[in-house]
């Protein structure tokens, strides 16, 4: 219901507001996409990084190669501290992991794992040489 005066919008106006809604979302969401691959590539980086020197560390303590990744997960470290405290805690933490328990990387694939000189990397296309 309209008062007197009051004009609602028309046609032409509605137009312009999606045509300009358009050329917003157009340009957002590319770069919305990128800044989330870029995020993925960064986390992938930190994550394999990290898992490197988890496996670097059970190697220095119980001096073999993890047999798997998920070693890493289950198996734990002591360190001794001074005035005879001890520090125990796991060699690799992480949040990701698939049903059959092994870290999986940010890009929702499991990591590779080479048995024979502990080398760890990803399995995502375009990433295996990280």
């Amino acid at each position: 219901m309209r008062l007197k005066g009051e004009q609602g919008l028309g046609i032409v106006d509605t137009l312009i507001v999606l045509v300009l809604i358009s050329i917003f979302m157009g340009v957002l969401i590319p770069k919305y996409q990128r800044m989330a691959q870029e995020a993925r590539e960064v986390a992938l980086q930190i994550s394999i990084g990290n898992i490197r020197k988890a496996v670097q560390v059970y190697v220095l303590t119980k001096q073999k190669i993890p047999a798997d990744l998920r070693d890493l997960i289950r198996e734990q470290y002591v360190v001794p501290m001074n005035k005879g405290t001890i520090f125990t805690d796991q060699y690799l933490k992480t949040a990701t992991l698939d049903e059959a328990g092994y870290p999986i990387d940010p890009f929702g694939n499991r990591y590779g794992y080479n048995t024979a000189n502990g080398l760890v990397y990803s399995t995502t296309k375009g990433y295996e040489k990280w």
